[in-house]
């Protein structure tokens, strides 16, 4: 059960020592994540893992879901870094963006206890991992956006939208069971072809 959200110490003021713990709780996180452990990932655990006495931990972050999804912030903002370093495909604006929707999904098929995490960030009611899932949402609409330069702004605005309701819609059905990564795939290129013909 999550704590009452209460505000975290901000990073913007926090000391180079207070940012290190910050830092070691996050990759805490994503290194549990990685190992496997995502429905039964407990704070206690985290501080554990990262050196830091619990206090602490609800110091920085508001609840278990604030944490969680500052933690998914660096690692989804990590990978998008290296989507974006990828060179794009020639090809129209549809190809281009289905490019870099498998590029990422790559990931999450690698490790897809995070894409579960995703769903769960998504439906807290926390304000503080509401927050962090609004600052993810900007990070991957730019490199999504960096694939359609060359697409009217406002278009390219309103594609990204219903492509990033389209994604979301897939995770969820995609960690319940009910589509393979192939039907996601398909489901993302149809999306894109549909949204940006030619």
């Amino acid at each position: 059960m999550a704590r009452s959200p209460e505000p975290p110490q901000s990073p913007d003021t926090m000391t180079p020592a207070q940012l290190e713990r910050r830092a070691r709780l996050l990759d805490a996180v994503v290194a549990l994540v990685a190992d496997g452990v995502d429905d039964e990932l407990q704070m206690k655990d985290i501080a554990d893992r990262a050196g830091v006495a619990l206090g602490t931990v609800y110091r920085y972050f508001s609840s278990k879901d604030h944490l969680v999804a500052a933690a998914l912030f660096e690692w989804a903002s990590t990978l998008d870094a290296k989507v974006a370093r990828r060179p794009l495909p020639d090809g129209p604006p549809a190809l281009r963006l289905a490019a870099v929707l498998r590029q990422a999904l790559r990931a999450y098929q690698r490790q897809p206890a995070f894409a579960r995490l995703l769903v769960m960030v998504a439906n807290s009611n926390d304000p503080f991992a509401s927050e962090c899932y609004g600052e993810l949402g900007t990070v991957v609409f730019r490199t999504l956006g960096s694939a359609i330069p060359d697409v009217d702004a406002d278009v390219r605005g309103r594609v990204l939208q219903v492509v990033g309701a389209v994604w979301y819609h897939c995770l969820v059905e995609w960690t319940m069971g009910r589509m393979t990564i192939a039907d996601v795939n398909r489901t993302l290129e149809s999306t894109c072809t549909l949204l940006l013909p030619g």
